[in-house]
């Protein structure tokens, strides 16, 4: 894994923290402007602006881990003064001790734990945990898609209206077919029930009023007008709700704003005063559920965390560690790569699908060939602990002939010998130090085919 910088940012008392991953739902900062700070790896990218804060916080083993002699180059210039602090043990203990309830620990590293526990630690210094959770909270929602993948969609010529669609229309037609012959009669501009649907609203008067209250400085006595003018609108709302039920869907200059900040895309002001800029999904997650914040690389507040994790569909156990292929709990290779992301409120979501080619039957048709014998088998991949043939050169191929290495012992012949008959010679296996393991010396290499065995 890769190493995890933490910085706190000082800004009006505000702290901040930066890590390594992959940020998803963001939400901006009202700050005047934002510092890029990335450090990942030996490479620093992109520092934009340098008055996002004024103290930055590290520890020791981030700057410890930097190699690059660029990148430290870059660190010895930057337009800010790091200031190394330690977490105290009690924070890295309730660090790891809760990282190892979310199952995240196996992916931190020390550096990591340092970096989480420091966050805390300011988090406790500045704000306080009162608000912050010492238990994980098992929330897991399943989602997937609605429509069957292979499903017809837009074939020419038909038309495949969906079933549940279907059977509402059957049911609610005797119902509402009074009342839509009753305004066809009136509206004899739409002759069929199929093409009416309700006017579009007029959103030019909402537009000219945002318009003037950009342009001109609102007084006191604009609110109250304002607030009155939501409140007859609202009472007008209500007072038509029988007419239509497809305003609810539209979004409008005076709802865009409310939209923006339910979808984590506005500019609402969050009261930030400790966060931590990483891109590590387990780190994310810790943060999260334990509720700190989470920041992107450039400032933007993280609401949601979203990343990969493998999933058994036989025992439908999840593990985080994206290099294994046999399940860690069961033992079969029935692991497949499931989207999950992670609300602010720690509540974990799990994208499936329901494409039926997701789960592979390749090899599960035909019955496995005869296991191979010997010290050069190849035989399928089946288990987790299963033995592999060590692929060693054979003995003539493993003698010394140098006479002047100590450990060299007078043979028949003082000559150099090659083996060049023997299975592993055959096989092409090297030596060890110049790699193991089977390979072709030209694989562009002219080969006859089709040639008759005798």
């Amino acid at each position: 894994m890769g190493w995890a910088l933490f910085m706190g940012l000082l800004w009006n008392h505000t702290v901040l923290s930066v890590g390594m991953g992959i940020p998803m739902c963001l939400l901006a900062l009202e700050s005047e402007s934002v510092v890029c700070l990335l450090l990942i790896s030996g490479i620093l990218v992109c520092v934009i602006q340098q008055d996002f804060g004024r103290n930055v916080y590290t520890v020791k083993e981030v700057v410890s881990e930097i190699r690059d002699k660029e990148t430290r180059r870059r660190l010895a210039v930057l337009p800010y003064e790091l200031h190394f602090k330690q977490p105290f043990p009690e924070y890295v203990k309730l660090v790891t001790e809760f990282s190892k309830k979310t199952g995240d620990y196996p992916s931190l590293s020390a550096t990591d734990l340092q970096v989480l526990a420091l966050t805390y630690q300011l988090e406790a210094e500045t704000v306080g945990v009162a608000h912050l959770k010492t238990e994980p909270e098992k929330k897991v929602h399943l989602s997937s898609t609605i429509q069957h993948p292979e499903a017809p969609v837009h074939v020419a010529g038909f038309h495949l209206p969906s079933k549940s669609k279907h059977l509402e229309e059957d049911a609610c037609l005797s119902a509402s077919e009074s009342g839509l012959r009753a305004a066809a009669e009136e509206r004899p501009e739409f002759g069929s029930f199929l093409y009416w649907r309700n006017p579009l609203p007029s959103i030019e008067g909402a537009l000219q009023e945002l318009q003037k209250a950009d342009t001109v400085s609102i007084s006191p006595e604009v609110p109250a007008r304002l607030q009155s003018g939501e409140d007859q609108e609202s009472a007008g709302e209500d007072g038509s709700e029988g007419d239509s039920d497809d305003d609810e869907g539209w979004i409008t200059p005076n709802n865009i704003k409310r939209i923006q900040q339910g979808m984590g895309h506005g500019d609402a002001s969050a009261n930030v005063q400790v966060g931590c800029v990483t891109t590590d999904f387990a780190m994310q997650n810790v943060l999260l559920q334990m509720g700190l914040h989470v920041l992107a690389m450039n400032g933007m507040l993280i609401r949601q965390a979203r990343s990969y994790i493998l999933r058994c569909h036989g025992c439908f156990k999840t593990t985080s560690d994206m290099t294994k292929v046999f399940c860690p709990h069961c033992g079969n290779k029935t692991l497949k790569k499931v989207a999950v992301s992670v609300g602010a409120d720690g509540t974990i979501h799990m994208h499936l699908s329901r494409n039926p080619k997701v789960l592979n039957t390749r090899g599960l048709r035909y019955s496995l060939p005869t296991p191979q014998g010997g010290k050069h088998a190849s035989n399928p991949h089946l288990a987790e602990d299963q033995h592999f043939p060590q692929q060693r050169l054979s003995r003539k191929a493993r003698q010394k002939t140098n006479v002047f290495d100590p450990d060299y012992i007078a043979g028949v012949s003082p000559f150099a010998e090659n083996d060049i008959y023997s299975r592993a010679a055959n096989l092409q296996i090297r030596d060890a130090a110049l790699g193991a393991g089977r390979r072709r010396m030209n694989p562009n290499a002219a080969t006859k085919k089709f040639v008759r065995k005798r």
